[in-house]
């Protein structure tokens, strides 16, 4: 599948596309400024186009990451992943690392001597904000190191579905902030100094470029990234989350931990577009390096070889998604 795939050129990302990509980039953050310089309706459609534009920033930082545009150690895409940085915040040596681990083990643990399931996939940690699987319960209650550690992470376990869509939106001011740590932990101090410019400048922008007083634009610009950040984050957890969490060593092999964990959602122009492809997210880690574009193209042909193969192919409505999402949730507050 992944020759002919490549033979059809589903691998490729064509310059027009990668000009494209660029003057998005830019483009798009111009455009929105120049709205809020105008105030009113325009600044609330500003607001819109930034935080739309936010997870489209996200989606190409993922492309760059996985290679697609070239080794992402080549000129041209380490030149993108630092304007990714400065435009979005995140930077890549952050995301990585885990984002690979995740790849190869989703929704994975290890047990540890106490037979408590460790994750091995860091996307399924998140003490003490999140418990997202009721099997996570006993490895989150290890976290607490002090009672009232472990009483804040019970509070936070116990209503963590009523606090979870609010939740999703804090996502971007925390991966930007792991992001900029971790960069200056491992010495890539432009990096990290990027992501701080991303701050620096939108708020130094939205607070001069406002018609009203400075708080509004800086308002205006914590905004933007709420909503950048609920919708990247809602488009995530509707891959894995309320799917199983397993024990590696029980797994069958590579496809077989793909199967356990990873799930579609519906495919349109539109649906493509807001996820990036990303709800594709089978055939995503089936090959990581495709483009997503390509990625819809490939869902009958990777189907019909799974089933036959005797693998599991999740196929869910938004809707019924989020409802395992948040059955996941629940039955982990309960716990």
């Amino acid at each position: 599948m992944k020759t002919e795939a490549r033979e059809k050129g589903y691998f490729n990302v064509p310059l027009w596309e990668q000009a494209f990509r660029c003057a998005e980039l830019v483009g798009v953050p111009a455009l929105a400024f120049y709205l809020l310089s105008q105030g009113g309706f325009a600044a609330f459609v500003g607001f819109v186009v930034l935080g739309l534009h936010y997870p489209r920033t996200a989606y190409l930082g993922h492309d760059l990451a996985h290679n697609q545009w070239g080794p992402r150690d080549d000129a041209k895409p380490r030149f993108m992943l630092r304007a990714v940085a400065l435009l979005q915040g995140f930077g890549s040596h952050w995301w990585v690392e885990k984002h690979e681990l995740h790849h190869a083990f989703p929704n994975a643990c290890k047990k540890s001597e106490d037979g408590i399931l460790t994750p091995i996939d860091g996307d399924i940690d998140s003490v003490p904000w999140i418990v997202w699987d009721k099997s996570l319960v006993e490895y989150n209650e290890l976290a607490a190191t002090s009672p009232w550690k472990a009483k804040l992470f019970l509070t936070m376990r116990r209503l963590q579905v009523l606090l979870f869509f609010p939740l999703l939106s804090m996502a971007r001011f925390n991966w930007s902030w792991q992001s900029i740590e971790t960069a200056f932990r491992v010495n890539k101090s432009l990096e990290g100094a990027l992501c701080v410019a991303h701050w620096v400048i939108g708020l130094t922008l939205a607070g001069f470029l406002t018609p009203g007083p400075v708080w509004t634009g800086w308002l205006w610009f914590a905004a933007t990234q709420l909503l950048g950040g609920f919708i990247l984050a809602f488009v995530f957890v509707l891959n894995h989350t309320g799917m199983e969490i397993y024990d590696a060593t029980e797994a069958k092999g590579f496809y077989d931990r793909q199967a356990r964990s990873t799930r579609n959602t519906p495919s349109s122009l539109f649906f493509d577009w807001l996820t990036g492809g990303l709800n594709s997210q089978i055939e995503h880690h089936m090959f990581p390096t495709m483009a997503r574009r390509n990625l819809s193209k490939m869902r009958d042909a990777t189907r019909k070889a799974m089933l036959e193969c005797g693998y599991a192919y999740e196929e869910l409505g938004n809707r019924e998604a989020m409802q395992a999402v948040l059955g996941a949730l629940t039955d982990a507050a309960k716990a």
